[in-house]
């Protein structure tokens, strides 16, 4: 496995595997208890429409790391695996289990039954 520093990964373009110029690199968001990286958050190309992709509050792009298929000078994202508005409204919603978990990690109490 090749190692990259993520300092190196700033400002380098997005573009699917279909061609669509996505934006650059901004941020990363991770997990803070395993450190594992799930998003990578850009700057959106100002050509992009934005309305259908997953953003912040601030209108930067998220892009889930396992929509990356390659990183070099440009980072290829899969576009079959990018997060985009449409499919989320799709997924069914989250088990209570998980929200349980969620509330006991934030240290509120458990909901009663």
């Amino acid at each position: 496995m090749v190692k990259i520093k993520a300092s190196r990964l700033r400002d380098v373009e997005l573009i699917t595997d279909t061609g669509i110029r996505l934006g650059w690199v901004y941020d990363l968001s991770f997990d803070e208890e395993t450190g594992e990286i799930l998003v990578i958050v850009a700057e959106p190309d100002e050509d992009l429409d934005t309305s259908e992709f997953v953003t912040d509050h601030e209108g930067l792009l998220l892009i889930p790391v396992s929509a990356v298929k390659s990183i070099g000078e440009v980072i290829i994202i899969d576009s079959g695996k990018l997060a985009v508005k449409s499919k989320l409204r799709a997924l069914p919603k989250r088990a209570p289990v998980q929200k349980e978990r969620i509330e006991r990690k934030e240290g509120l109490p458990k909901p009663e039954s």
